[in-house]
């Protein structure tokens, strides 16, 4: 049984599923936004929030339009510090998807509870190197990524560390000018399943659909922990914005995971609430007719009727075919073993 261990969580199977904010980069380097995307995805009933860090000389060659992008966005030291003071301040896990050695090891020494390897990195073993150091758990984010890729960072990352690793699967595909989201046809949820059988790793979903019910079908599906997008405010505009949920829709769609994680179990035991169902909707072996004392049952002398409380399992009623009636019954009277020679 997969289990994988996050700050004062633990996940994978019989556990109850995780939901992430993912901020991303939602604070486009404004590390007030950031503490208020914290705060707010505690509002709305978050375990935990993902902060994409960087450092733009990590990612880009300097003559990318990237990495002037990038580099208007980094946070300071001190600023990534009381990010994840703040964090856990609010309540939360803080889980950080690191894109430089540097951003990771200084996280780590801050208290990120996990790490995340973006999808962007899967085939990256310097970053699967730096969070593998730190000694914290972490997830391999499978967006975009072909199953030799993943064979290849599953072995790799198993090789280099001893922490708990867990795999996120989901799809990528926000770069197309008319996304809306990853459509139902390219979800392709039994991949949870498929990577839970293949590699014997706790797995995750990254919903990066339109919608406020994929994370609840994910859960369904077996997903241990779920990611989503998470807008500063309605109708926000920003990075991955087609895809991020305002507050209230992301708090809605916290609390249909919640009903899935509820109505989740292979238990088939009976409830408490059922046996007073039982008692009025199952059967019991009744006579058809008025049988005299020594009377020798036959198939046409029995009939199986409503209430089954205080009677007879109608499992039996061929095996009374034969026996003798100890004294006179009226017709549909229910059937006991006292009733019988």
């Amino acid at each position: 049984m997969a289990l994988m261990r996050i700050g004062n969580k633990i996940v994978g199977e019989g556990r109850s599923t995780l939901m992430f904010a993912e901020e991303g980069q939602a604070n486009q380097g404004d590390v007030e936004v950031a503490i208020g995307m914290c705060n707010t995805a505690a509002k709305v009933g978050a375990d935990g929030i993902e902060y994409q860090l960087f450092l733009a000389d990590d990612m880009y060659v300097r003559n990318d339009p990237g990495h002037a992008i990038y580099k208007s966005r980094e946070l300071s030291s001190t600023q990534i510090t009381d990010l994840i003071a703040a964090t856990h301040a609010a309540g939360l896990l803080c889980q950080v998807a690191g894109l430089s050695p540097k951003i990771i090891e200084l996280c780590a020494e801050a208290g990120a509870d996990v790490f995340c390897v973006n999808a962007s990195d899967l085939t990256n073993p310097v970053i699967i190197d730096a969070v593998a150091a730190t000694g914290k758990p972490f997830w391999l984010a499978t967006l975009m990524a072909t199953t030799e890729e993943i064979d290849w960072a599953v072995e790799y990352a198993m090789s280099r560390c001893r922490s708990d690793i867990g795999l996120l699967h989901g799809q990528h595909v926000m770069s197309s000018d008319t996304s809306r989201g990853v459509p139902p046809e390219l979800l392709q949820l039994d991949c949870i399943e498929l990577f839970k059988r293949r590699y014997g790793l706790v797995t995750g979903f990254v919903d990066h659909t339109a919608t406020q019910f994929v994370p609840s079908i994910a859960s369904a599906k077996g997903a241990a922990m779920v990611m989503k997008h998470l807008a500063p405010e309605k109708n926000w505009q920003g990075p991955d914005w087609v895809v991020c949920l305002d507050p209230e829709a992301w708090k809605d769609a916290r609390s249909m995971l919640e009903y899935t994680v509820q109505a989740n179990g292979a238990s088939k035991e009976i409830s408490q609430a059922e046996f007073k169902d039982r008692s009025i909707h199952r059967r019991s072996i009744h006579t058809s007719a008025a049988l005299s004392a020594g009377h020798q049952i036959t198939p046409d002398d029995l009939v199986v009727l409503r209430p089954g409380k205080g009677g007879m399992d109608p499992r039996v009623v061929h095996e009374l075919v034969g026996r003798r009636v100890k004294h006179d019954l009226p017709k549909q009277s229910q059937l006991q073993f006292e009733d019988l020679v």
